[in-house]
């Protein structure tokens, strides 16, 4: 679609929303959603101070509703929302055992979760008509306010919405205690994160014989859209949280200095590279270096990780996720390929 389709596209998609909910005020009787066989029925009463996120409680309206305090302003939302939909933020949710009615087809195409989606239907790009003909009590999305607040007016206009935007949480345990605790699943939020504990324990034990105390390893990469050269931290990019801060493998110094608690990503040049490498190498998009690099790529064989054939390739599909589910894979899939390499080294 080209973008004069794609604008006349989007302008009739808000008058068709407008339309219909002119008409929903006028006919409806009750503004309370029924759930269907995809809700899942969710308690969020108690108010324990599990992190810094903790969802702020302002007040209590009646007893079906509260109002919490959020990044666009106190919000009142239902204290046992039924019918939720989501535009990021799918797989928090269905870590605690809560399956939304709705979310976006970026989220339902999230390859970690495949084996869990069924029954949550699509709103493709961020349809309005598709989120109001699933009758939400609650939206909850990643997208940021201050950059696209119309996509927030419109979700308002059809339901409670809960903004929390991308990058809001510091990790992954402030994230699923936020959830715990706005859902009413504390409990389940705090078994999540013990076996996250137990899944990166595990594999710190296991790379133990392989990867000596002194040694280092470097996240970097080409990202593919302006096909430049990255070294990553240990935020949200590339397994960044999963390589650092729970497998606990010590970046290079240079890295350490510039980007660890600071910046999730930096672009480089090709000649520095050899600054930030480390003993191991974690690679993303390595099969584009010799489309950037062309023949020039006398530096990269210099370095001791290719060297010593540890570099590793990134699976993309796992690798690019920001979400819990795919943080305990990306521990597992990090100790695997070290002690896999190793161990056929030795063979």
């Amino acid at each position: 679609m080209n973008r004069k389709r794609k604008f006349a596209a989007q302008a009739l998609s808000v008058l068709m929303l407008a339309f219909v909910l002119v008409l929903t005020a006028c006919g409806a009787s009750s503004t309370t959603p029924t759930a269907n066989e995809t809700g899942q029925e969710t308690t969020a009463e108690s108010e324990t101070n599990v992190s810094d996120k903790q969802v702020d409680e302002v007040e209590n309206t009646d007893r079906d509703t509260r109002t919490i305090a959020t990044v666009t302003g106190d919000l009142e939302i239902p204290v046992q929302p039924k019918r939720i939909v989501v535009d990021g933020y799918l797989p928090n949710l269905l870590a605690l055992g809560v399956k939304p009615v709705g979310a976006t087809s970026w989220d339902l195409e999230n390859k970690v979760i495949a084996d869990r989606i069924e029954g949550i239907t699509s709103t493709g790009e961020r349809s309005p008509e598709s989120v109001l003909a699933l009758e939400p009590d609650l939206i909850i999305t990643w997208v940021n306010p201050d950059s696209d607040g119309p996509i927030i007016e419109q979700y308002n206009k059809i339901a409670p919405t809960l903004a929390l935007p991308y990058g809001h949480f510091k990790d992954t345990y402030e994230a699923m205690r936020y959830f715990g605790q706005l859902l009413g699943k504390e409990e389940e939020a705090e078994a999540w994160l013990a076996d996250l504990d137990q899944v990166s324990a595990d594999a710190r034990e296991a790379i133990k014989p392989y990867v000596k105390e002194t040694d280092t390893a470097a996240l970097m990469g080409v990202f593919v859209v302006d096909k430049n050269f990255y070294i990553y931290g240990d935020g949200a990019y590339r397994g960044g949280e999963a390589l650092y801060q729970h497998v606990k493998l010590t970046p290079p110094a240079k890295q350490r200095e510039e980007m660890i608690g600071k910046e999730t990503y930096k672009q480089v040049s090709y000649e520095v590279i050899g600054d930030y490498a480390g003993d191991f190498i974690f690679l993303d998009q390595g099969d584009m270096l010799p489309e950037i690099w062309g023949s020039n790529d006398g530096i990269w064989k210099t370095l001791d990780a290719v060297k010593n054939d540890r570099v590793f390739q990134l699976d993309s599909d796992l690798f690019w996720g920001n979400d819990p589910i795919s943080l305990k894979l990306q521990i597992k899939e990090i100790a695997n390929m070290i002690v896999e390499r190793e161990r056929a080294k030795q063979e």
